[in-house]
């Protein structure tokens, strides 16, 4: 059964990747010149992280983010993303973890963020984009998190700040 759903997970991140290149083709031909920048963000509540999961990839758990639009700094894109994904609005983003090369050339780049300071409720209704949000100890993390998102996950718990490399 755990061969299923690592099976249904990489499906799910195929699914993921599959979208991220479609949208980088958008903008190659939309004249953004295959810019493409994309965020995440490790919200966390005492000791746990939100994670959710996507209706087009079920199986998989993903930290809150998504693309950085024309003239959006990367900060203002990760708080947007977390307010349209997750119902909570960002106070403030507490640091970086780090920079990362994406999968699409040397112009995609994913920033990823880290913060406590939010307020409101967590949305608990499925909407469009977002199939379930929920939180997670730090200490016991879904096995069917990216393996992406995991490393960034333990990257923070580790206390690495400013980190370059590949995603």
């Amino acid at each position: 059964m755990r061969w299923l759903r690592t099976s249904l997970m990489y499906v799910s991140l195929w699914i993921i990747s599959t979208a991220h290149l479609i949208r980088y083709g958008v903008s190659i031909f939309s004249g953004e010149k295959g810019k493409l920048s994309g965020v995440r963000i490790i919200i966390l509540r005492d000791r746990e992280v939100l994670l959710l999961s996507h209706w087009y990839a079920p199986w998989a758990w993903t930290l809150p983010g998504g693309g950085v639009d024309a003239n959006e700094k990367p900060e203002d894109a990760a708080i947007r993303e977390a307010r349209e994904e997750t119902g909570l609005i960002i106070n403030s983003i507490a640091g970086e973890v780090g920079t990362y090369k994406g999968t699409m050339g040397k112009r995609d780049r994913v920033f990823v963020f880290y913060t406590g300071d939010f307020s409101g409720s967590l949305s608990l209704k499925p909407n469009f984009e977002i199939m379930a949000r929920s939180w997670f100890s730090l200490d016991d993390l879904p096995k069917e998190l990216s393996p992406a998102n995991r490393r960034r996950i333990e990257a923070y718990k580790s206390g690495v700040r400013g980190e370059q490399g590949k995603w």
